[in-house]
């Protein structure tokens, strides 16, 4: 089970995901970073701080939306804490795809 919660903050576009992301995930997802990378806000924050597991379906929609959004002039922002979800991003090498914080708050001060 996941939950994706979105709203404009602060001149961002946050993304607040809990649960497990799988491929249930990826569609919702999906949708929400398109409307993000159509929208006026300059950075995208994906707070991942809830977040249980991921797999590689989610990862690879994640990695699409940092790419999609990097060609449309914008940034993404990863929120994710020391533990397994940040292990994996950067255990994958995939964390050097779009800015990795530790909080919110540091990632909404970088974008």
């Amino acid at each position: 089970m996941f939950t994706l919660d979105h709203d404009p903050v602060d001149g961002s576009h946050l993304i607040v995901a809990g649960g497990e992301l799988d491929l249930a995930a990826t569609s919702e997802m999906s949708a929400i970073f398109a409307m993000a990378a159509a929208g006026p806000q300059d950075a995208v924050v994906l707070d991942l701080v809830g977040v249980d597991f991921i797999d590689s379906s989610a990862l690879g929609t994640i990695l699409r939306a940092a790419q999609s959004l990097e060609a449309s002039g914008k940034r993404l922002h990863v929120v994710a804490p020391e533990g397994p979800v940040r292990r994996l991003l950067e255990i994958t090498g995939t964390a050097s795809r779009f800015s990795l914080h530790a909080t919110r708050d540091d990632a909404f001060a970088a974008a």
